[in-house]
């Protein structure tokens, strides 16, 4: 094909290799009362007797050794997008993420000080720990 010129029908690159194509992975129980209900077919009696998981103070655990949820990475690589109108964004904070956007906010902001956060993301944890010190010298 001479330079230019475009194919007449688009075929995506994995098609055009005979790879099989991306199948996202299925996503986690909401919540402990999910992942604690026995399986129904299943009898009583052979069900192990399910604990509560150990839930550490947050003193207790310092948060530079623990590594980052997927929802704290997921939040990362959403606020790594950039966004022309504000509106834009709040619609899909609730929308994507299933937060309301003072919850997206909060969850950011203590996001931003974890290593692992700088680690995964620096250009973005350098952004937003700039404005928040550009906030506060403000005060």
């Amino acid at each position: 094909m001479p330079p230019g010129q475009r194919p007449a029908k688009s075929v995506s690159r994995a098609r055009q290799g005979g790879e099989a194509e991306f199948v996202p992975a299925p996503r986690p129980a909401r919540g402990p009362q999910e992942a604690s209900r026995p399986a129904r077919d299943v009898p009583p009696k052979q069900l192990a007797p399910q604990r509560e998981p150990h839930r550490p103070e947050p003193e207790a655990e310092p948060r530079g050794e623990a590594k980052l949820s997927a929802m704290e990475s997921r939040l990362l690589a959403f606020e790594a997008r950039w966004w022309r109108a504000s509106g834009a964004k709040t619609q899909a904070i609730s929308d994507e993420l299933e937060l309301t956007p003072e919850r997206y906010y909060q969850h950011l902001a203590r996001l931003i000080d974890h290593p692992e956060a700088a680690a995964e993301q620096p250009a973005v944890v350098r952004r937003l720990r700039a404005a928040r010190d550009q906030r506060r010298a403000e005060r």
